[in-house]
């Protein structure tokens, strides 16, 4: 197996146009349909976190599956149907054992597993066989699929930044 990956999100990015919802719908279903996208783009009203007298800000954040490494949903389907791909190291359906049980869905923390009610199995993100399509389409470039060890660079980093900068100002701040 190359190298694992995931996809990774930064809502400093997401417009919330939802592109990557309809191509990811697109692609599984050949249909469009937003409700049936393996991939979710959530809308957090910005006042739920500022002042009501501040600027209000849009906030946009994403639910799809994490790809555990210890996978609820693999653990708990009696038949087995949850496999993970050598290949990609998502965690697939094998839609041939599935019987629907929902088992999996029960167990998934994230509430990303769903179930088809045309095909009576369930379905999830199996990040396209390796080039997802939610990340190819997205416009902004707040998806992006990185390697394991490098998914959350981007974020320590200007975690540290502000840090610094916090740092920096309080002992400007603090009388000698």
């Amino acid at each position: 197996m190359d190298e694992e990956k995931v996809i990774v999100f930064d809502p400093h990015y997401c417009s919330g146009c939802m592109y990557c919802m309809t191509a990811c719908s697109t692609y599984n279903n050949g249909a469009t349909s937003l409700s049936k996208s393996r991939i979710h783009i959530v809308r957090h009203e910005g006042h739920a976190i500022t002042k009501m007298t501040d600027e209000d800000d849009l906030i946009f954040d994403v639910i799809t599956c994490q790809q555990c490494d210890q996978p609820y949903c693999l653990y708990l389907c009696p038949v087995l149907a949850v496999e993970r791909d050598n290949e990609t190291g998502a965690l697939m359906i094998n839609q041939d054992k599935c019987v629907g049980c929902r088992m999996c869905m029960v167990g998934c923390p994230f509430g990303v597993i769903l179930y088809d009610l045309n095909r009576k199995q369930v379905v999830k993100c199996e990040l396209c066989g390796g080039d997802p399509q939610c990340v190819r389409f997205c416009a902004s470039g707040a998806l992006q699929f990185l390697p394991k060890n490098l998914a959350h660079l981007q974020k320590r980093d200007r975690l540290a930044r502000k840090m610094i900068q916090l740092r920096s100002k309080a002992s400007e701040e603090e009388p000698i």
